[in-house]
């Protein structure tokens, strides 16, 4: 198969293959934005997500940590057939976009995450469906999970997800301690997420 990476400070997305479990050097980098140049140097490419599924299957997201501007808004693009187009995401409460990934029928799952020095560290997981998807469409979701330090939680940065061998879906959070074991801690937290028809039948 075969890894995407995205870069901070010379920003892009790399393509590499993986051969006999060996990461290998790219074989190509994505197209890049022309607006893609105005990304400050750490707040670059911090999302990146392969389409599973939907009206996009295969495409490519990937959203800036942090574009200069309109700051009501996310800024990412989608990639149709590698040519780049934009997209945005609604930001709610000065949250800054960490990671994606992609479910089978190509629902986008966001991790974001926002910090102050006078109320710590907060997380936030939200869930957009795939037919909302689509250049120049201004995506918002459904919020499953909004967190703080009052729980376990820290700098989450990474998120994936899997199908157990039970069928449920199960997603994988990771945090980044940025080298500070002092102020920080790497953590895994993994939670299972109800598919939306059981969940609905589970109301009172």
């Amino acid at each position: 198969g075969s890894v995407l990476i995205g870069f901070e400070r010379n920003h892009r997305i790399g393509v590499f293959p993986v051969v006999g479990g060996i990461l290998e050097a790219p074989v190509r980098y994505l197209k890049l934005p022309a607006e893609a140049r105005q990304m400050k140097a750490n707040k670059g490419f911090e999302a990146v997500a392969a389409l599973k599924g939907g009206p996009f299957k295969g495409g490519i997201i990937a959203f800036s940590e942090r574009f200069p501007g309109d700051v009501s808004i996310h800024t990412g693009w989608l990639w149709v057939k590698d040519v780049p187009q934009q997209i945005t995401m609604v930001d709610h409460g000065d949250f800054e976009v960490t990671d994606a990934t992609s479910l089978a029928d190509g629902t986008l799952l966001v991790l974001e995450r926002r910090f102050r020095w006078t109320e710590g560290v907060k997380m936030r997981l939200r869930r957009i469906p795939a037919n909302d998807i689509r250049p120049g469409a201004r995506l918002d979701g459904e919020i499953l999970l909004e967190a703080d330090l009052a729980s376990e939680i820290d700098n989450m940065e990474g998120l994936a997800a899997h199908r157990a061998p039970t069928g449920e879906t199960v997603l994988t959070l990771v945090s980044d301690n940025n080298f500070n074991t002092f102020l920080q801690r790497s953590l895994l937290l993994q939670f299972t997420l109800p598919e939306p028809e059981k969940a609905a039948a589970a109301k009172p």
